[in-house]
């Protein structure tokens, strides 16, 4: 939204065409943003695109910026059809990573089948790091020269965060000399909570006493079946009171919490950009992190990697951890992800499509 607002505010007129799946249908403007919700049905939880919907905004629109999954192939069959410049982000390319997570190797199978049809079948594309551009060209990417424009946290004014009522010692009811290691976000399997439990496994109880240390956890509830599952295994380890988890919390109390941790964990198994581990680190938390997708790209500051699904190495580094705090930890180049400057790549972007000589050619025929 925010991108859309800064074109607005220049004088360029935009219009947005999304699913209704947030609770909203029909048109709305928002700030002078023009915005259509569709009523488009759902199908294993990505929305099903009409070309009715969307062909009126193509034939009225410059350019079209449409993203992985749901709406790529829609966006640029319509694209074509109208003659218009279709520019497709990809966040992230799982490729045969699907057989990591989906048990049922058809169901796998057919979302790698649907991935690559994607990848191939858009040719303009934008992707949010090095490692998502790599991971696109090793999927069958037929863009050569891809847009790489990170993507950002958008935190707002410290200040603000600040001013919130909270703390992460009180939050989680930390002791006088206890330490206080946070895991933040959605339980999903990608997002590596079943790595990092593994590795608290294979912690002996009186490794965790003796380094007067708490786990810590913000859990969303979706997905679901994982989040049952995550807190099924926590109840079988957490013998001691050395695990607490609590649910999510407002963005700015969130924030709050966040920037008084002693030390935040981020075992992503995959992730082409990581918010988390952005968020962490812009507010200068000390991060044990996977080696994963971009996160080597994103994680700075005061940090220590592990080997990417690998619970044993994740161990060895929370024993270290315990031992020497933050003193085995190396320090990384901080990272920094400004909004502006990144809006102004977007807007950059965009120039450069429009004067592309295809854009020129198709338009000067009609």
């Amino acid at each position: 939204m925010d991108i859309c607002l800064f074109l607005k505010e220049r004088g360029n007129e935009v219009r947005v065409v999304t699913s209704s799946s947030g609770g909203i249908t029909g048109y709305r403007s928002v700030k002078g943003v023009r915005i259509w919700y569709c009523d488009w049905p759902l199908f294993f939880g990505h929305p099903l695109v009409r070309m009715t919907d969307i062909l009126p905004h193509v034939k009225w629109c410059d350019i079209v910026h449409t993203s992985i999954y749901s709406t790529a192939l829609k966006a640029n069959l319509a694209s074509l059809l109208c003659g218009k410049k279709c520019i497709t982000t990809i966040h992230e390319v799982m490729d045969r990573k699907w057989f990591w997570f989906e048990k049922n190797p058809l169901k796998a199978a057919a979302f790698f089948i649907y991935e690559r049809l994607i990848v191939f079948s858009c040719p303009l594309v934008h992707v949010v790091s090095g490692a998502t551009a790599s991971d696109y060209r090793a999927a069958g990417g037929r863009c050569k020269k891809p847009f790489m424009i990170y993507n950002y946290p958008d935190l707002p004014d410290y200040s603000l965060i600040e001013k919130e009522d909270i703390s992460f010692r009180s939050f989680f009811s930390l002791k006088e000399g206890e330490r206080g290691i946070l895991f933040f976000g959605r339980p999903a399997k990608n997002k590596g909570i079943f790595v990092l439990l593994k590795a608290l496994s294979l912690l002996a109880e009186k490794e965790t006493a003796s380094a007067r240390v708490r786990f810590c956890f913000i859990l969303a509830k979706d997905p679901g079946q994982d989040y049952r599952k995550a807190i099924h295994l926590i109840r079988k380890l957490d013998q001691s009171g050395h695990i607490t988890v609590k649910p999510p919390l407002p963005r700015l109390r969130l924030l709050k919490v966040l920037s008084g941790a002693d030390c935040c964990i981020i075992p992503s198994v995959t992730e082409g950009f990581g918010y988390a581990a952005a968020e962490a680190c812009a507010l200068k938390r000390a991060v044990i992190s996977s080696d994963a997708g971009s996160l080597k790209e994103v994680v700075g500051g005061r940090c220590l990697f592990f080997k990417n699904r690998d619970a044993k190495d994740l161990a060895a580094k929370l024993r270290l951890y315990l031992r020497e705090d933050t003193k085995a930890f190396s320090t990384v180049e901080e990272k920094c992800f400004d909004k502006l400057r990144i809006i102004r790549q977007y807007t950059d972007m965009y120039s450069s499509l429009l004067r592309s000589p295809l854009y020129m050619r198709k338009n000067s025929d009609s």
